[in-house]
C-alpha cells in the first residue's frame, strides 16, 4: 500500500467523513463513552482508595463512592446500549434528558449520603 492511500496508518478507503464529520462523531463520542466511563472510573478507583488507605470509619464513604461508580458505570453501559443511531451524523444530535435526569438524581442521593456521613464523623 502506498502511503498516498494512506492517512494516519489508516486506509482512506475507510475514512469516509469529512473532518468536520469526524469531529462531531469524536464529540459524540466523547460524551457517551468518555465521560460516563470517566466518572465511573474516578468514583470507583477513590472508593477503593479510601477502604485501603483510610480507617473503619471512613469505610461507608468509600463503600458509598464505590456503590456510586458501579452506578455511573451502568448508566453508561445502558445508555450505549439503548443510543441507537447517535453515531448516525444524518440524524441531529439530540441529548437524552431521561439520562441527564437520571444521572442528575443519582449524584444528588450520593452526594447528599456523603454529607450525612461526614457529618456523623
Amino acid at each position: 500500500m502506498t502511503e498516498a492511500n494512506m492517512i494516519r496508518g489508516h486506509r482512506k478507503q475507510s475514512v469516509l467523513l469529512t473532518d468536520a464529520e469526524l469531529l462531531e462523531m469524536r464529540a459524540r463520542q466523547r460524551t457517551f463513552e468518555g465521560a460516563y466511563w470517566r466518572t465511573a472510573i474516578m468514583a470507583v478507583s477513590t472508593g477503593l482508595l479510601i477502604l485501603k488507605v483510610f480507617t473503619k470509619e471512613f469505610y461507608k464513604i468509600g463503600i458509598t463512592f464505590f456503590v456510586f461508580g458501579l452506578v455511573m458505570l451502568g448508566i453508561a453501559v445502558l445508555r450505549r446500549r439503548t443510543a441507537g443511531d447517535v453515531f448516525d451524523l444524518s440524524i441531529p444530535f439530540q441529548t437524552s434528558g431521561n439520562w441527564v435526569l437520571l444521572t442528575t438524581i443519582v449524584t444528588l442521593v450520593t452526594y447528599i449520603i456523603l454529607l450525612v456521613l461526614l457529618l456523623k464523623l
